[in-house]
């Protein structure tokens, strides 16, 4: 084998402004060209996008390329020819026989993709992952390619446990996963085990409910003597319904408890990790609360149109009973009301006054009373659905970050055996030989292969993956978000020059990416969607966007709408170009 010393090129203009020096890394194997010859036996080499001076010490031809192994790091990297065939010029087949294996067409893709994306690999690496790459059972061959050219540019351990968790979050939606375990998780008897009700939370049958602002609905309310929120929620309360008398009583003493909270200092909440009134007392009623928030989301999930359509409907229909208690509803007005309550057939409140016109024996007056229940259900719902901010959303993000366990072997050390989060579920879920334990373990795939890819910095960026269950925020499927932000002096990234991008399915937009560029405190927005709905929706809305923004010392620069056959791909921030593509400055190399 042949060693060849390379040396700077001052005078070699760079492919691109550097962002990083990058260091060859021992053992690494990267392709070069000798495009030039000097004297003193120096030629000029191409690796990648990088030209350099190599101080020759064997025989090359001009115009050659070689495979190198490196053997040295350093400032003067010590670069080793590997062997190789007849000819002068590197084949992919060669080097996939220098790794043992075949060169057929599925190992020739995958080293080709590595070469194109410039993905820095050592022989052994490029080994396992061929041998990752035959495991036919795991996934489809392209899965399992794309797969593992993530994991090397990552990094990741090249194992057959990183693959699953890689393929399974790449192909897999959390939102459908977390669902369909939920139907499978046997329903106690008594109450729900933490399972349930950590799945409850993350695949809940609605949008998020804004627990506090009810909370603090009932405790306004309890102060001052009204009885609405008492109503609402009396047909979720146990048999033996508690009087106004003691539910305000309960609700005043819980106030006084959660005033002891509210002097703890501000940042040790956050710390916590949660800001949730559960955290700080003993919610009265949890499980009647439970039930009427589960009510919310079932009538919440409906669009305004049909959610004002039933609200109108039983206004006249309360009306009528009010004004004529011993006349039975006209035909019209009896099928107008079935008619608003078809959507809503999922809420057992609605689906009972649904049924009951079904029969055709309705008592005027159990309709009435009925009636007037579903119709404070609507009006909570709409009144919580308003009183949702940028606070409400950003602790809900924050909730669903740590509920998942994104971060759970970090805090095994300080974690709660009685408040583990899904992921310490699920393991013991599978531990316990439980129905259905493959669920579990697809959807610990799942998060596994969020945390691995979630974050990855170098010096001056950071780019960060989150991979949420779309469900608390009321759709159907995952949310993704990639940011891509510059960091301080600090170590923290800059708020001021960032890029987000958000890939939402949404109930009536369908497929939707929202890329936010931010660049001294102006962001722009570019919105891409598969039908030109989306402006007509949006459009109103900028000038309460821009005025929040402002609210905040941000200025709302320009907002783009772009219609593209797959939104999901017209905008894409591939972050491995920056972690892998980054040219060096001109260092002494050695091969």
């Amino acid at each position: 084998m042949h060693h060849l010393s390379i040396q700077s090129s001052q005078g070699i203009k760079q492919a691109q402004q550097p962002q990083e020096e990058r260091n060859f890394r021992p053992g690494e194997v990267v392709t070069g060209k000798i495009t030039k010859f000097f004297p003193d036996n120096k030629a000029l080499l191409q690796i990648g996008a990088k030209q350099v001076i190599a101080e020759l010490q064997a025989s090359l031809t001009a115009g050659g390329t070689y495979w190198f192994e490196v053997k040295e790091g350093g400032e003067r990297p010590l670069l080793q020819v590997l062997p190789q065939t007849a000819g002068n010029q590197a084949d992919v087949s060669q080097l996939i026989e220098l790794a043992g294996m075949k060169p057929n067409k599925m190992n020739t893709s995958l080293v080709e993709g590595l070469m194109k994306q410039q993905t820095a690999f050592t022989m052994p690496q490029l080994k396992q992952a061929l041998n990752l790459l035959q495991q036919k059972e795991l996934q489809p061959v392209e899965v399992r390619k794309q797969a593992l050219q993530l994991m090397l540019q990552r990094q990741l351990p090249l194992t057959e446990s990183v693959l699953q968790a890689i393929t399974a979050r790449q192909t897999q939606d959390m939102t459908a996963s977390l669902r369909e375990l939920t139907n499978t998780v046997p329903v106690g008897s008594d109450k729900a085990t933490p399972l349930q009700q950590m799945l409850g939370k993350l695949a809940p049958a609605g949008p998020a409910v804004h627990e506090q602002q009810l909370v603090k609905q009932i405790i306004q309310e309890a102060q001052a003597g009204k009885q609405d929120m008492y109503q609402a929620i009396r047909p979720s309360l146990p048999a033996a319904v508690p009087s106004f008398t003691v539910w305000q009583r309960e609700w005043l003493a819980y106030d006084k408890q959660m005033d002891v909270g509210r002097s703890v200092p501000q940042q040790l909440i956050q710390e916590s990790g949660s800001s949730s009134n559960r955290t700080t007392g003993i919610l009265p009623f949890s499980q009647a609360l439970d039930s009427f928030i589960s009510e919310m989301q079932l009538v919440g999930k409906q669009s305004p149109a049909a959610q004002e359509s039933l609200q109108t409907t039983l206004s006249t229909v309360r009306q009528l009973l009010s004004m004529f208690p011993d006349r039975s509803l006209p035909h019209e007005i009896i099928t107008g009301l079935r008619t608003a309550l078809e959507p809503f057939q999922s809420a057992p409140m609605a689906q009972d006054i649904y049924s009951q016109l079904a029969k055709g024996n309705v008592d005027n007056q159990q309709l009435q009373a009925k009636s007037t229940e579903l119709l404070q259900l609507l009006q909570v719902t709409q009144t919580n659905e308003q009183s949702k901010d940028g606070d409400f959303f950003k602790n809900l993000l924050q909730d669903i970050v740590r509920q998942t366990g994104f971060s759970y072997e970090h805090d095994l050390n300080d974690a709660d055996a009685t408040d583990l989060p899904l992921k310490g579920l699920l393991l013991q879920h599978a531990a316990q030989g439980s129905e259905r334990a493959e669920l579990s373990s697809q959807l610990l795939q799942q998060i596994t292969g969020s945390q691995l890819l979630q974050v990855q910095d170098d010096k001056q960026m950071a780019y960060i993956q989150l991979q949420l269950s779309g469900a608390p925020f009321g759709f159907d499927k995952d949310i993704l978000m990639e940011l891509e932000g510059r960091k301080e002096a600090d170590g923290q990234l800059s708020s001021d020059h960032c890029r987000i991008l958000f890939y939402l399915y949404l109930p009536f937009l369908d497929d939707m990416v929202v890329d936010m560029y931010v660049q001294k405190k102006a962001v722009s927005l570019h919105i891409y969607t598969e039908e030109g709905k989306a402006e007509q929706v949006m459009r109103p809305l900028q000038q309460k966007l821009k005025s929040a923004l402002n609210t905040f010392g941000y200025h709302l620069s320009s907002v783009k709408y772009t219609i593209s056959n797959n939104a999901k791909e017209a905008s894409y921030v591939d972050t491995s170009l920056h972690a892998v593509h980054t040219e060096q400055k001109g260092v002494d190399y050695r091969i």
